[in-house]
C-alpha cells in the first residue's frame, strides 16, 4: 500500500509516518503551503497530482489547508477531521467531494460529513487505527465508481434486459438533470432524503419511497438531508451503457 500524506510541516505527525513506515506501507510526504501566490498554487496542485496518481490512497492531516488540493485527488482521501472544527469549516467540509472520508481521534460527531462505514473509536494506537481506515476505504472503492456527488455501485449487470445499481449522493449533492433514449428506470429510497425531478413534476422521497422514470423523460435526484442517500436503481431496456445519458444540467461542468 502506498499513502501520500497531507501535511503543513514535515516534523509533524512523525509518529504516524515513522509507525507506518515500519509497518511495511509506502509513505510519500507533500508538504502544504497555507499561504501561496498563485502561480506556487498551481505548481503545487500540479506536483500533488502527479504523485498522488501513485498512491492508493490519501491523508489529509493539514485540516483545512488540504481544501486546495484534496478535492483534486485521483484516488480516495482520508481526511482527519481536527478537535477544534468550528461549525464554518464544518460547512465548508461538507461540500468536498465524494472521494474524502472523514475520521476524528477525538471521537467528535460529523455530522454530514462522510464516515467510514464499520469503523471502530480510535483506541491510541494511531497506526492501527489509520491501517484499519486505510484498508476499509480502499474495500469500498473496489467495487465502486466515484462521481462528483457520491458513487455507485453495480450489483447486477449480467442480464441483457436489466441492470441493477446501488447509488450513494452525498449530502448536498445531487446528479444531473438528464435522460435516456434506451431505457427507463426505477428508483427505491433505501435511506436518507431525497428530491425527486422527473418531467415538472417534483417530490420528495423517504425510505421505501419509489420513483418511475419513463423512457425519455428528463430526472434528476438530489440528497436534501444531512445524511448519505442511498438508493436502488433498476435500468431495463436494452442498452444500458453511460453514453446513454444526455445531460441537460449539471453542477459539475459535465454537459
Amino acid at each position: 500500500m502506498q499513502v501520500g500524506i497531507l501535511l503543513e510541516e514535515t516534523s509533524l505527525h512523525n509518529d504516524l509516518v515513522e509507525g507506518l513506515t515500519s509497518a511495511g506501507i509506502g509513505v510519500d510526504i507533500h508538504v502544504v503551503s497555507p499561504v501561496l501566490s498563485r502561480a506556487r498554487a498551481l505548481e503545487q496542485a500540479g506536483s500533488f497530482l502527479n504523485r498522488a496518481a501513485g498512491c492508493d490512497i490519501v491523508h489529509n492531516l493539514c485540516g483545512c489547508f488540504g481544501l486546495l488540493l484534496a478535492p483534486l485527488s485521483p484516488v480516495p482521501v482520508v481526511w482527519s477531521v481536527p478537535a477544534t472544527l468550528t461549525e464554518d469549516e464544518a460547512a465548508v467540509y461538507r461540500a468536498v467531494p465524494g472521494r474524502c472520508f472523514f475520521v476524528s481521534e477525538e471521537a467528535r460527531e460529523l455530522p454530514g460529513l462522510r464516515k467510514v462505514p464499520g469503523l471502530g473509536p480510535f483506541d491510541g494506537d494511531r497506526v492501527r487505527y489509520y491501517l484499519d481506515v486505510y484498508s476499509r476505504v480502499l474495500a469500498m472503492g473496489k467495487s465502486k465508481e466515484h462521481r462528483p456527488w457520491g458513487n455507485y455501485e453495480i450489483l447486477s449487470e449480467d442480464r441483457d434486459d436489466h441492470k441493477v445499481k446501488r447509488i450513494t449522493v452525498l449530502p448536498g449533492k445531487r446528479l444531473s438533470l438528464q435522460y435516456h433514449g434506451r431505457r427507463k428506470e426505477h428508483w427505491i429510497v433505501i435511506s436518507g432524503r431525497a428530491l425527486a425531478t422527473v418531467g415538472d413534476e417534483t417530490a420528495k422521497v423517504g425510505p421505501s419511497g419509489t420513483v418511475d422514470i419513463p423512457h425519455g423523460a428528463s430526472h434528476r435526484i438530489e440528497n436534501i438531508g444531512s445524511e448519505d442517500l442511498i438508493f436502488i436503481e433498476v435500468q431495463q431496456g436494452d442498452y444500458f451503457g453511460e453514453d446513454d445519458i444526455v445531460r441537460i444540467e449539471d453542477d459539475f461542468g459535465r454537459i
